[in-house]
């Protein structure tokens, strides 16, 4: 009986223990508590509980919680996985970041509003297709300089770009357009890219033709055949002028500046590290475009010109011949080949004493040099004064010598004039044409041509003389006869003697004979100063002379 009691006792005392051991793990998910008045109260009561059973509660909530984001975190990728393949990357945080920002609440959808036109009103049209150089601009603003008020401007524009200072000269008189009262129209057919779309932007209206684009503004810089990236202070300069003159023509700034720069996202249109290029719809839809048409009468019939109460009549309007042939002569490679051909003439025109055929040739070619720059408005009249005053001190040197100064002014006026004439400081910042390398450039091309003119100079200088030209330019014969009847009878007693040049004949000078100097002319080529000399003849109150150990007997 003892013994049944005692077994009985112990087993009421394990099971105690065991209920003890248990109820921790029961408080974790006991449900919730019925109150008096029938409601639930939601957390467990847990007054009663000791220490150790809390911090094992909270333990295996944080596993439920972790267990939970585990499965969160499979399925995201399960989808990410389905949506861009099997090695697709998990989405950026950039990314990530655009789809939680607010969308602009300044971007526009829908067509880009009409203006309010003229019932009667005249269609000026020109063509702006290919690249777009600067005989183009001074197309176009020859073009805006002859509108009349309620004049429509209608550029039909097909091009991938091109020079970005001839496209800002462009977009800078479309701009003006409104204040003359008239409009300017761009008829993108079929596709205006880069420069292309800074020019679109300038205009009041754009039309689209099917198929159209529009974008890829970025800048670039060509070398070598080959397109490089520009840096970042000349993405940002195009950036804002882009975007300015989209604002000021009522387009929102956010789009145009995502043509330029592919860190500008647009909600709904474009994310980041993406160039903006829009098709004629997207045109349409994002407030750029008016409306579409596929061909010239299509879109005088979109502005309303297709109803009895409204005229219009129309005039094309094409290049002219200067601006063809500036456009041409203002490219690099003519450029520098008028350059080298214009200053090896004047240099054989005063080697030969002031020859007229050579010194007509590299005239010329240098006048067709500063006419094509000055066109397309890269020379103006400072450039070629500067030129000019450089040109007359290098001969005021070679026909007075004796002082290197004016020579040496007059050298690197010429320079400053011909690179000046190869840059536009007044359409692109000197610090942006400095960081692209275009003053560089027209060093290079400036210096390369003088460079070219040096060799072909030391060429021609050694051919000159024993060529059948060379001795029609160059005076070869004994000087025989006067000039005038009064003769210095100094100068006649100093024939056939020898002497020292005291200064360069080129062709005139002085020499020194027998202690006395003399003005004197060389009969052929240059005398360097210090040089011996024989006088062969007198001209005038002058004696012509020769160096001494190239004597020829008359």
């Amino acid at each position: 009986m003892r013994r049944l009691i005692g077994v009985m006792g112990l087993g009421l005392v394990l099971v105690g223990a065991g209920l003890m051991v248990a109820q921790p793990s029961a408080a974790a998910y006991t449900p919730p508590n019925v109150k008096d008045d029938g409601s639930r109260d939601m957390v467990p009561p847990s007054a009663d509980k000791p220490a150790g059973a809390k911090d094992k509660a909270k333990e295996r909530v944080n596993k439920v919680k972790d267990t939970a984001k585990r499965v969160k975190d499979s399925t995201a990728t399960r989808t990410h996985t389905a949506v861009g393949g099997k090695d697709a990357p998990a989405p950026s945080k950039d990314k990530l970041a655009a789809s939680k920002r607010k969308p602009n609440p300044e971007l526009r959808k829908g067509a880009f509003p009409l203006p309010l036109l003229p019932k009667q009103a005249r269609f000026v049209r020109i063509d702006l297709h290919d690249e777009v150089s600067l005989g183009m601009a001074a197309f176009v603003k020859r073009v805006v300089g002859t509108l009349e008020k309620d004049d429509i401007l209608v550029v039909d524009i097909n091009t991938f770009g091109g020079r970005v200072d001839a496209a800002v000269q462009i977009a800078d008189a479309l701009k003006s357009v409104r204040g003359k009262g008239a409009f300017a129209l761009a008829y993108i057919h079929p596709r205006a890219i880069s420069a292309g779309a800074l020019i679109s932007y300038a205009c009041d209206i754009i039309v689209v033709a099917p198929g159209a684009t529009m974008g890829a503004a970025t800048p670039i810089s060509v070398q070598g055949g080959k397109a490089k990236s520009v840096g970042e202070k000349f993405v940002s300069y195009m950036r804002t002028e882009m975007g300015a003159i989209a604002a000021s023509k009522g387009r929102s700034k956010e789009l145009a500046e995502a043509m330029v720069d592919a860190y500008v996202e647009v909600d709904g249109l474009i994310d980041r590290d993406k160039l903006l290029t829009l098709n004629g719809d997207q045109a349409l839809q994002w407030y750029v475009a008016s409306f579409q048409a596929s061909d010239f009468q299509q879109l005088v019939d979109g502005l309303g010109y297709n109803k009895p109460d409204r005229s219009y009549t129309t005039k094309k309007m094409k290049w002219s011949w200067a601006e063809k042939l500036a456009g041409w002569l203002s490219s690099s490679m003519i450029s520098g080949l008028l350059m080298t051909i214009g200053m090896l003439g004047l240099m054989i025109g005063l080697y030969t004493g002031g020859n007229p055929i050579p010194l007509a040739a590299g005239a010329i070619c240098l006048m067709l040099f500063f006419f094509g720059h000055h066109v397309v408005n890269l020379a103006g009249i400072e450039e070629i004064l500067l030129f000019a005053l450089g040109i007359g001190l290098l001969m005021f040197e070679v026909f007075a010598p004796g002082n290197i100064v004016p020579g040496i002014i007059g050298l690197l006026l010429v320079l400053a004039s011909l690179v000046m004439g190869l840059i536009n400081i007044d359409t692109v910042p000197v610090s942006i044409q400095w960081q692209q390398g275009w003053i560089t450039t027209a060093l290079a091309t400036v210096f390369g041509s003088v460079l070219a003119t040096t060799i072909l100079m030391f060429a021609v200088f050694k051919m000159i003389p024993e060529s059948r030209f060379g001795q029609r330019l160059i005076m070869d014969a004994v000087v025989e006869g006067r000039a005038t009847d009064r003769v210095d009878p100094q100068n006649e007693a100093a024939v056939g003697m020898q002497g020292v040049a005291e200064t360069d004949l080129r062709p005139s000078g002085r020499v020194n004979i027998d202690g006395k100097r003399f003005d004197a002319v060389a009969r052929q080529g240059h005398i360097d100063k210090g040089e011996t000399v024989k006088v062969l003849s007198v001209r005038g109150f002058s004696i012509v002379v020769t160096k001494a150990d190239k004597e020829h007997t008359a």
